[in-house]
This record gives C-alpha cells, sequence and structure tokens, in this order.
C-alpha cells in the first residue's frame, strides 16, 4: 500500500469520526422511537405562558414553570417505528401545539424544532417549543426536553455525506490499483 492510499484512507477515517455524531436540526420533523424504553428529560423554559406536554395522548407532564432542569419521565415501551406525537398544551391560550407538519397545528405552521444527536451525544435527541400561535418569535425554547430511543425518520446529510466519501475512496484505491 503506497502512502497516497494510507492518507487517503486515514483522511476519510478522520472524515467520518468528525461528521458521525453531528446534529442535525430540522423545524417540523416527526419524532419516530427506535425500540424500548422512551425516556424524556426536561431541559428548560423561557416562556411567559404555563405549559404542559404530553406524547401519544398520554397524562401531560413537565409543567414549564415548576419542573426542574433534569428532571426525567420513563414514557414506557414503545416499538421501533412508532411515530411520536409530542403536544404542547399551552394553558393560559388553550392551543396544542404538536411535533411535525404544520398541518397538525391550528395556525398551519410547525411549533417544534428537534435537533439529533444533541450537543454530540449520539441517541439524544432534542425538542425545543414556540408556544404562540402564528409562531410567536420562533426561537423554539418556550418548552425544552429531550429523548433517548428516538430515531431520526430520514437519513442525515451527513450521512450521505460519509457513504459518497466511502464509494469515493473505494473507487480511487479501484482506479490505482488498475493503473498499477
Amino acid at each position: 500500500m503506497t502512502t497516497t492510499h494510507k492518507k487517503t484512507i486515514v483522511a476519510c477515517a478522520l472524515f467520518a469520526a468528525l461528521f458521525s455524531t453531528a446534529s442535525h436540526a430540522a423545524i417540523g420533523d416527526a419524532l419516530v422511537a427506535s425500540g424500548g424504553n422512551v425516556f424524556i428529560t426536561f431541559e428548560g423554559t423561557d416562556a411567559g405562558y404555563d405549559s404542559l406536554i404530553s406524547v401519544n395522548g398520554g397524562a401531560e407532564i413537565f409543567p414549564n414553570h415548576s419542573t426542574s432542569v433534569g428532571s426525567t419521565v420513563d414514557l414506557g415501551f414503545f416499538a421501533a417505528g412508532t411515530v411520536l406525537d409530542i403536544s404542547l398544551h399551552v394553558l393560559n391560550t388553550g392551543n396544542f401545539w404538536h411535533t411535525g407538519a404544520g398541518a397538525g397545528n391550528a395556525d398551519g405552521i410547525e411549533h417544534a424544532n428537534v435537533v439529533y444527536n444533541f450537543n454530540g451525544d449520539a441517541g439524544r435527541t432534542y425538542v425545543g417549543f414556540e408556544d404562540l400561535f402564528g409562531g410567536g418569535d420562533r426561537d423554539y425554547n418556550d418548552h425544552q426536553f429531550s429523548f433517548t430511543n428516538v430515531a431520526n425518520p430520514v437519513p442525515e446529510p451527513e450521512t450521505y455525506a460519509l457513504m459518497l466519501a466511502g464509494l469515493g475512496a473505494l473507487g480511487f484505491v479501484a482506479r490505482r490499483r488498475k493503473a498499477a
């Protein structure tokens, strides 16, 4: 193996290491269980209004102004592929906002920002809600929490980039072998 081949392999390995746990943020993404017990952790609030959240129509939890940051609840077992409908109930206005496409919300816009591999923690998914009709200030920090055992339903762009880089490296090596 030549020095060039070794450098190419090392460069591809470094590229993969740098981007394998990259965060991917998406406003309006749906959440999908990856199989097993799903845990939710309260991450904080910056809202003037009082709100609660629920998952798939279950009990409302995490009152945003009286829950301690870091509080965690085991939501129970969800089969892989189960779509999790996270709902924010804004008590002051009576509005309910949902994760996923805006079509599920009264104003027709997305109210949740989803960040996969939150803070570089593979397998931890962050959700931040906007609690005002029409999207308010769109800072998505009015009710914040994170999940474990939730998968990204669509492959992240970094996945495609890694795949293309790997195929490119294989093509380069094959071409060099053929020429030699």
